[in-house]
């Protein structure tokens, strides 16, 4: 069954280039966030840095910095305006990830959302 939200409060992305990653890419694990703690600062090859989902990393011990990619990843967050409709394609410590009825795809807070 495929489920919808409705955006609730307008979200929009910030200017920074969204972090995107390969399923086998390592990268350098930093902190994690304070608001979402399912999440944390990675970084790189070439500098590339943004959040990403712990639950997508794999790491030899919990303590090491270093982690390979489980899945694809892509950090884009969706502008969407309140009122809108979205497609839950899969959830992440608190951020759903949705498609519009356009055929973007981006992250959104579930906090800002309600069940359509």
């Amino acid at each position: 069954m495929t489920r919808h939200v409705r955006v609730t409060t307008a979200h929009q992305p910030g200017p920074a280039e969204p972090l995107r990653l390969e399923a086998g890419e390592e990268v350098t694990v930093g902190r994690r966030d304070d608001t979402w703690p399912a999440w944390v600062w990675c970084e790189a090859s070439g500098g590339r840095t943004g959040w990403a989902p712990e639950a997508f990393l794999a790491r030899e011990a919990p303590e090491f910095d270093r982690a390979t990619m489980l899945h694809d990843y892509d950090a884009t967050e969706l502008d969407a305006p309140a009122g809108s409709v979205l497609e839950v394609l899969s959830a992440e410590g608190g951020w759903f990830w949705c498609r519009t009825d356009d055929g973007r795809t981006g992250w959104i807070p579930e906090a800002d959302t309600s069940p359509a």
